[in-house]
């Protein structure tokens, strides 16, 4: 099979993939913007996402087909590329791309990357020889993830769709290809391997048999073991070693309740693999006074800390297969030096990315001692006890962040990116898990802080760039993180300012609302008594709607003791008691005409229409001639009222807004409820609350803003100091009962050393 036929064969592959994972993706993007649109705040809002929704499903089928176009034309011109440059050349965007497109798409490349790391490095070996040269990598060859980037960034440009929909379009890409990238590639290798390039074969390697094991049944076990299996038998044999603290069949040698099974000297190699820690007693004694007191504390000295890592590493027992033994020569023999894994590791971060939890952890190492192997031509290398604790706990800290629900997953991709400098960090930095100022540790701090503090806006999404600079810039010392965490720090400085600065002016308003509605509690007061006996319903209705807006104002305005005040409560009275037979006779004519022209100005003034002003004057001129018309004659038809639009309008929707009782008007709190409601009013501002959003439980944190026991309100802003939310002090107590809003309690101390708590906590339950 030649080149072209190898390479046609793989593009209908990858297209058919690519092709259905873009299909769902604008799918959900269709279903996203028709979804905003119906909930839009305003006219404009609204008519702007249905114009992008039209705009997709127009384009559809157009975008698809330039992706196609792309798919079926970049092999030939990166094999242009590579052969008319002396240097390696990397597919990139497009250099004018907006920024929001350009961070989507990098992490588009970063999560697929992550995901398909063991299938692409196999693929990009066999790209090598079909292009005859070692120019390809991952960052040019058809098919990687680099190129799926580079290609939705050109088709962008040949389509006319807004920011916004590119950019959701990807977001959702991420989500759909992502499942199914693996199969993709898997595919792809197939092709070539019935094409006879690079056959999958796994030769077995026999190791020579060590002074620490016994027989070639101990060998074979250590051969054959997978890394996961390595990571279990990890935990319990760290079990089985506290458990058998003390004296005992199980218990070891007197004074050595730590010691393993069958491990002769076991505890003194332990020693020797804990440079610059305190050595000695035993692994029951360091869980003792390493963990008694920590939780809680606030502040952690480094004494403690290191205690609590090392009670960390007691639990965790060398992995089966690792080469511990009385025979210093022989571990020697089979030892890697940190420098060496050093290199090793920011060679596997070169040609892949690396997923840093537990259960990559295993498939780690072995990648890891085989590029020892091919650098140093040690043909059986071994990582030391510290070294495979070191990398298990890493994968344990990862564990804590990937299953923490308070935490942005959009932050794992800022987190995949500086895995490897991570690693390399504690791996030849011992400092890294006891000193709380580490830089590697502060900017892993902030990140996560970030992603609980931000946590479903676009900040986490800007704050990869931060990551991803870190990661290019590492060098083995820390000034990459020093200028990252600076960097990231000045830029979240400047976004919490200005969301508390949106923030203000949301919480300006609904004191300015609450001072109003206060306000009209206290003309409602004045209705009531001016309206009392009125029995015509259009005097009452023009009363209640046009006199409560003006007095209302005229209260605001001049307060309680001006003359405006008096004027505008006196023409009030006088147009109530038109509305009552007995009270009309008591008025005089100037009076009838000075309350005619102040319901007219007052209408002026509040803006009603002209035709609804005169609509008013004639219907007020029929209640007259109807009220002076005979009193005996009790058999006349009431007047016929002309229609006005702006109170008609009023009133229905006063009707409207009594019908729809909410639960809190309905009924009273529970005891419970009251005891919330209770909480909520002496929470500070700024706390963290989880609203569920629909049956799917998905979250949208908001941030508590304002509490008023006078109006019984409450005020919300999202965590960038915009959309506002309202609500009632009960209706919040009786959601919070019902667990539809959840507090987020954010962890004080830092994450960091409440994770090494959680893990310390964990394995000392399974020892247990």
């Amino acid at each position: 099979m030649n080149k072209q036929q190898i390479l046609k064969e793989s593009i209908v592959i990858f297209d058919k993939y690519l092709q259905q994972g873009l299909k769902d993706a604008m799918k959900l993007t269709l279903k996203k913007l028709f979804s905003k649109a119906e909930v839009a705040s305003s006219n404009q809002q609204e008519q702007e996402l249905f114009n992008q929704y039209r705009q997709l499903k127009n384009g559809a089928k157009q975008f698809s087909g330039l992706i196609r176009t792309k798919i079926k034309e970049m092999p030939d011109f990166i094999s242009a590329e590579v052969n008319k440059s002396d240097s390696k050349m990397s597919l990139s965007l497009v250099e004018d791309e907006e920024l929001s497109i350009s961070l989507a798409l990098t992490q588009l490349d970063s999560t697929l990357e992550v995901v398909s790391h063991a299938e692409l490095y196999t693929l990009e070996k066999r790209m090598n020889l079909i292009f005859e040269n070692e120019k390809i990598d991952k960052t040019n060859m058809p098919f990687s993830p680099a190129s799926v980037v580079w290609l939705f960034s050109h088709a962008f440009t040949q389509i006319e769709f807004d920011v916004p929909v590119k950019t959701m379009i990807v977001e959702n890409l991420v989500k759909e290809f992502s499942d199914d990238i693996n199969e993709a590639y898997h595919e792809i290798n197939a092709v070539f391997i019935k094409a006879g390039i690079l056959p999958n074969i796994k030769p077995e390697m026999i190791r020579p048999k060590s002074s620490g094991q016994d027989g070639q049944a101990a060998q074979d076990q250590a051969i054959d073991q997978t890394a996961t299996d390595e990571q279990s038998a990890s935990v319990q044999s760290g079990a089985g070693q506290v458990q058998g603290g003390g004296s005992g069949p199980s218990g070891g040698a007197a004074g050595q309740p730590g010691s393993l099974p069958g491990q002769a000297g076991g505890h003194a190699v332990h020693q020797s693999g804990s440079a610059g820690y305190p050595a000695g007693g035993s692994a029951g004694g360091n869980v003792e006074s390493g963990y008694a007191g920590i939780p809680g504390q606030s502040g952690q000295t480094q004494q403690e800390a290191r205690q609590l890592v090392e009670s960390i590493f007691d639990l965790l027992s060398p992995p089966r297969g690792s080469a511990v033994s009385q025979n210093s020569d022989a571990v020697s023999q089979q030892s890697v030096a940190n420098v060496d894994i050093d290199q090793a590791l920011e060679q596997i971060g070169q040609d892949t990315g690396v997923v840093a939890t537990s259960k990559n952890i295993g498939n780690l190492k072995e990648m890891l001692t085989d590029q020892v192997r091919n650098n140093t031509g040690n043909y059986y290398p071994e990582l030391s006890p510290r070294q495979h604790k070191t990398l298990d706990l890493m994968g344990m800290v990862y564990d804590e962040i990937e299953n923490d629900k308070t935490i942005d997953t959009h932050i794992r991709s800022s987190f995949n990116a500086i895995n490897v400098p991570l690693l390399r960090t504690a791996i030849k930095d011992e400092s890294f898990f006891t000193d709380n100022g580490h830089p590697a540790r502060k900017f892993m701090e902030l990140l996560v802080e970030s992603s609980q503090k931000w946590h479903g806006t676009n900040v986490i999404k800007k704050i990869h760039q931060y990551s991803d600079t870190a990661a290019k810039s590492f060098d083995g010392s820390t000034q990459s993180f020093v200028k990252a965490l600076e960097e990231l720090t000045q830029y979240l400085k400047v976004t919490q300012t200005r969301a508390e600065r949106a923030e203000q002016k949301w919480i300006s308003a609904a004191e300015g609302k609450e001072k109003m509605d206060i306000t009209k509690a206290q003309v409602d007061e004045h209705l009531q008594d001016i309206l009392e006996g009125c029995d015509i319903k259009f005097i009452r209705d023009i009363v209640d709607h046009v006199w409560r807006d003006s007095l209302t104002l005229t209260l605001l305005r001049e307060g309680k003791d001006s003359q405006q005040w008096d004027e505008k409560i006196d023409s009030a009275k006088t147009i109530a008691q038109i509305g009552n037979k007995m009270e009309f006779m008591k008025l005089s004519g100037p009076d009838k005409l000075k309350a005619m022209h102040q319901l007219d100005q007052t209408m002026d003034e509040l803006g009603f229409s002209k035709r609804d002003r005169l609509s008013t004057k004639d219907n007020i001129h029929m209640c007259l001639s109807w009220q002076e018309s005979d009193e005996l004659n009790k058999e006349e038809k009431k007047p016929s009222l002309k229609k006005v639009l702006s109170i008609d309008e009023a009133v229905k929707t006063a009707e409207i807004e009594t019908a729809n009782k909410k639960i809190e008007d309905i009924r009273e709190l529970s005891d419970e409820e009251k005891e919330m409601r209770s909480q909520v009013v002496n929470m500070p501002y700024g706390t963290l609350f989880d609203f569920i959003i629909n049956q799917q439980n998905d979250v949208k944190r908001r941030k508590l803003s304002w509490v008023s026991t006078v109006s019984d309100r409450v005020l919300f802003v999202d965590l960038i100091g915009r959309h506002p939310h309202k609500m009632k002090l009960a209706r919040l107590a009786i959601d919070l009962c019902r667990k539809n809003i959840i507090r987020v309690q954010l962890p004080e101390g830092g994450y960091f050393k409440n994770a090494l708590n959680r893990i310390v906590n964990r394995l000392k339950k399974l020892a247990a």
